[in-house]
């Protein structure tokens, strides 16, 4: 008799246990991530606020960072990402080119002889010309 109910209640219990509602999936936001926030990778969080601006939340060593969600193009242009001579510019002065781009810490600028250019330099040179041949068309 004893037996029988020591099983009776080991089976509630089970019974119990199963029924119970599970905790949602997911790993709890850390402090200073709101708690609406989901996981993106191990050390990124996404959240939007009441307004409806996406937010992510990045640990760092020296603590959170929070920033805003940027669109596709954004984000690219900031890594460096997609047209890397996007921002670059060139003069010509005389037989050598003056080129510029935009960097993280300022505005670069150098100059080379014409016979003298990389890959790059000659794509944007031949942009430059492309651009001025078409701008001198539609003038006339």
């Amino acid at each position: 008799m004893k037996r029988s109910i020591l099983i009776m209640f080991a089976v509630a219990a089970l019974a119990a246990a199963q029924s119970a509602p599970k905790p949602a999936a997911g790993p709890k936001p850390p402090a200073g991530v709101p708690t609406n926030a989901t996981m993106v990778d191990e050390i990124t969080w996404r959240a939007v606020d009441s307004q409806g601006k996406a937010w992510m939340y990045k640990q760092t060593p020296f603590g959170m960072m929070k920033s805003p969600e940027l669109s596709t193009p954004e984000q690219q242009k900031r890594d460096g990402v997609g047209d890397k001579l996007a921002g670059m510019t060139v003069k010509e002065e005389g037989d050598t080119l003056k080129f510029s781009r935009p960097g993280p810490f300022g505005v670069y600028n150098w100059t080379k002889k014409k016979n003298d250019l990389n890959e790059d330099e000659k794509a944007v040179w031949e942009r430059s010309q492309k651009a001025k041949t078409s701008t001198t068309a539609a003038k006339e």
